[in-house]
């Protein structure tokens, strides 16, 4: 069994990661304009709250492009940072974290909103709804992994 070493590990771990931050580039956007349309089309037949039901997609896709906006401008304040070396790793590392995070947001929220317990009107409905607006982070850190990889 070949022993790697730390510089063809971080390679090998870039190039795999690689391919799904490609992908998320070109599906995260479609994929939150879908949900917003779908969950408004449901909402607008099974909620009794109309401003509800219109609110919540709405609000969710504000929430996603501003967190795609808030992580850019971040990670890019970041990479202009004279204290940042050019030699650290510390914005991809940061970058992956955000990615993964809001991967993770996503699913979390999602799973939060289908087995919710709770007897507040509506809430399972606007979790599932919300849950799409982690992917923003997500995209985010993409575009500034894109960057990064020029």
């Amino acid at each position: 069994m070949r022993r790697y070493t730390y510089l063809e590990y971080v390679v090998n771990f870039k190039l795999s990661l690689n391919k799904y931050i490609i992908l998320s580039d070109k599906w995260h956007t479609k994929f939150v304009l879908v949900w917003c349309s779908v969950s408004l089309m449901i909402g607008l037949y099974t909620v009794d709250d109309l401003a509800l039901a219109i609110a919540a997609p709405l609000m969710t896709l504000f929430m996603y492009f501003a967190a795609m906006a808030m992580l850019m401008f971040v990670i890019g304040f970041q990479r202009l940072n004279p204290f940042n070396s050019p030699k650290s790793k510390f914005v991809e590392y940061a970058t992956i974290f955000f990615w993964v995070c809001g991967i993770f947001g996503f699913i979390s929220f999602l799973i939060t909103g289908i087995f919710q317990t709770t007897d507040v009107d509506n809430s399972k409905y606007f979790l599932i709804v919300a849950s799409a607006f982690p992917l923003g982070a997500a995209l985010g850190a993409t575009k500034e992994w894109k960057k990064l990889s020029l």
